[in-house]
């Protein structure tokens, strides 16, 4: 029988114990090294006081995805900076989607990019994100 690779160890371990996936409706939708999909529904309780997506909801989102992407390579690695640009809101009833991409790995830093888009592919913010990665911590060793 094989180990699990890394890619699987994380989809497995943060899907388990990040809360926000549940709370917040997420599906993870795909999961390679260096890069990661998740999605969710706009529902009445991620709105804000006008009435749309709150940024939290979708920054959210972004983070799982940029989460799920930098620690893919199964060291833990936990955001140093992450900078986001809000183009167009969300709606209730909308699909959104947030692709992480690796743009550079490092020893101890990662270079993200998360995309957020709607389901007619329009895009609704744009995130840049470094990770630190610590050398001697896995993902499996956090409980």
């Amino acid at each position: 029988m094989s180990e699990r690779s890394p890619v699987e160890m994380v989809r497995e371990h943060i899907s388990a114990h990040d809360k926000l996936i549940g709370l917040f409706g997420m599906e993870i939708v795909g999961v390679s090294p260096g890069s990661a999909e998740v999605s969710m529904v706009v529902k009445e309780e991620h709105l804000n006081a006008a009435g749309l997506c709150h940024g939290g909801t979708i920054f959210s989102l972004a983070d799982v995805a940029f989460a799920l992407a930098c620690n893919s390579h199964g060291n833990m690695a936990l955001a140093l900076e992450v900078s986001v640009n809000f183009l167009r809101p969300a709606k209730v009833g909308e699909a959104i989607t947030a692709t992480a991409s690796e743009l550079n790995l490092g020893k101890s830093t990662g270079l993200y990019s998360i995309e957020v888009r709607n389901g007619d592919g329009k895009l609704l913010a744009f995130f840049k994100a470094t990770a630190f990665r610590f050398q001697d911590r896995s993902v499996a060793d956090c409980g």
